[in-house]
């Protein structure tokens, strides 16, 4: 994946699955079935807009011990990049200094790159999460950790869902937003963060009536873009469904720049992050999409530092998804609403 095919979403080849562009009165689609954290997410075509549907799950793969890739530099990938699949930072300077606000980290089945725990001691992931959460308050500004472009949406908000156990959790804020990396120190990484109430890089979201939050939730239902959930990947065309939110697909976002902000899950306020690596080795979960690609566990394989406009990033090194080390975003983008200007 290149940028210049990013900024082509409406009729691309991605990671060897076709998507055909529609326009927005047929929107064709294939049959999917796919898995959204603890959910599974399929659709039918048919000749008016579609776009996937959730039905309840069935028991998807785990990785077995065995299967974990040995560990080689992607060809092209910078050997000077700070992670855990090359070397620490040469100064640890502010390094690592906010691990109190990591929350619950990924199922180690499921991450097939680096090291497989991380996140809060003590707090056990559900099945096949792929993400670590950052434990932030209810409208908290949610901030790019490196350079990156926006490839895709999926607005899944609701006003409340019913847990597992039968608790009903209200608000169930769960906008996703996924970027690639445009970074020369992490070419082709994915960067996916969700649960957010909102985002500025969605110009009709909680501003068009049709942009906003289903009363109870369904899953995928309104996205437009390329999609990453556990075991597959693959992309949505520009349709008239997710036409309202007017998302800025192919908009650059800056390192420190708001992405959003830290939605709830009834009481528990948090934006998770999950991101997929590029790597020279197969990722032996995958069904569908990019073999190369592997969930990483977001607090033990990267190296995480506050960001401020003055600070120097060493090679590797990604900023806090958060306000920290005494910076704070302009006044006027701590506003819920705040949308960035058009990119057309």
């Amino acid at each position: 994946m290149r940028l210049n095919k990013v900024l082509q979403l409406a009729s691309v080849t991605l990671f060897g699955f076709v998507i055909v562009g529609c326009s927005d009165n047929s929107i064709a689609t294939p049959t999917i079935e796919e898995s959204v954290e603890i959910h599974t997410v399929t659709s039918t075509a048919t000749s008016t807009d579609i776009v996937p549907t959730l039905t309840p799950s069935t028991k998807l793969p785990t990785a077995s011990p065995t299967a974990k890739p040995t560990i080689t530099l992607t060809p092209g990938f910078p050997d000077t990049s700070a992670s855990a699949i090359t070397s620490p930072p040469a100064i640890m300077d502010g390094i690592n200094t906010h691990k109190n606000y990591y929350g619950t980290g990924a199922d180690p089945n499921v991450i097939t790159l680096g090291p497989t725990e991380g996140g809060r001691a003590g707090w056990k992931p559900y099945p096949n999460k792929t993400s670590m959460e950052f434990e932030l308050s209810h409208g908290d500004p949610v901030l790019a950790p490196l350079d990156m472009v926006l490839i895709s949406f999926d607005n899944r908000n609701a006003n409340y869902q019913i847990g597992s156990d039968g608790e009903r959790m209200s608000p169930f804020n769960d906008l996703e937003l996924c970027f690639e990396s445009i970074s020369p120190d992490w070419p082709g990484m994915i960067i996916c963060t969700y649960h957010l109430l909102s985002s500025p890089l969605l110009l009709g979201h909680n501003i068009s009536p049709d942009c906003g939050e289903v009363e109870k939730w369904k899953g995928t239902y309104q996205a437009q873009g390329h999609l990453f959930f556990e075991f597959d990947d693959y992309t949505v065309d520009e349709n008239s469904v997710a036409a309202p939110c007017e998302a800025q697909i192919g908009r650059i976002v800056k390192r420190g720049e708001i992405i959003g902000f830290a939605g709830s899950v009834g009481s528990h306020s948090m934006a998770p992050f999950r991101i997929k690596v590029p790597h020279s080795s197969e990722n032996p979960l995958v069904r569908r999409g990019d073999t190369h690609l592997h969930w990483v566990q977001p607090g033990s394989f990267f190296y995480w530092k506050c960001y401020a406009p003055e600070s120097t990033f060493q090679n590797g090194v990604l900023a806090y998804p958060f306000e920290c080390g005494g910076y704070r975003v302009p006044v006027e983008q701590q506003d819920v609403n705040f949308k960035y200007p058009s990119n057309e």
